[in-house]
């Protein structure tokens, strides 16, 4: 009887530890994490600004397509259908790291620190301000990467609507990899801030 009772027990202890494993063995693998950045030093090299450096410009508001508003990296499978990313995700909000990044290109292109993110305080003199609706802004991987925007240039204390005009970026990506996915969407998000500036510095003429 009582040699019956250890083995049960030697049983019950191996099928303990067994399970234990097993629950280890299945643990979900850690999230990749993953930023926009700003513009490269070539890329900002190829816009030459023509502004008086004093120039101050006001970013945002900045809106972004509800189903960009999350964590996981969304990309396409086709025109009509996403994909959610399983364990590649952005670091942080995507809206506020959008917005830092297009803010960080404005002032290296217009060679200006006085970029100042909606909202800003009353009394801060604003020359020229940046509101945007992000349509879309995603891509499929190993293939193209799209940006689209609405986006308004409002100049001066009256807010006088300089243009108006609707942005679609298309840029090929260099690999099928969410790594290069997010280096793409950068790019593509450099490329309308450059847009943007030849805009100010048009409008400055």
């Amino acid at each position: 009887m009582l040699e019956s009772k250890r083995c049960f027990l030697s049983a019950a202890i191996i099928c303990s530890v067994l399970f234990i494993l097993c629950g280890c063995s299945g643990r979900s693998p850690e999230p990749r994490l993953y930023m926009l950045t700003p513009a490269s030093a070539v890329e900002r090299e190829q816009v030459s600004s023509k502004t008086d450096a004093k120039i101050s410009v006001g970013i945002g508001p900045i809106k972004i397509a509800d189903y960009l508003n999350q964590k996981n990296i969304i990309t396409r499978t086709n025109d009509n259908s996403i994909n959610q990313a399983n364990y590649d995700q952005w670091s942080g909000s995507l809206k506020d790291n959008l917005i830092t990044v297009f803010s960080e290109n404005i002032g290296y292109l217009l060679k200006t620190d006085s970029i100042f993110v909606y909202p800003w305080r009353i009394f801060i003199p604003i020359d020229y301000q940046v509101t945007m609706d992000i349509i879309r802004f995603d891509g499929r991987l190993g293939k193209d990467v799209v940006l689209v925007a609405r986006w308004n240039l409002l100049k001066g204390k009256e807010k006088d609507i300089t243009v108006t005009k609707r942005s679609e970026i298309r840029i090929q990506t260099s690999a099928g990899s969410y790594e290069a996915l997010v280096k793409t969407l950068s790019k593509a998000l450099s490329m309308l801030s450059t847009e943007i500036v030849n805009t100010i510095q048009d409008a400055e003429n």
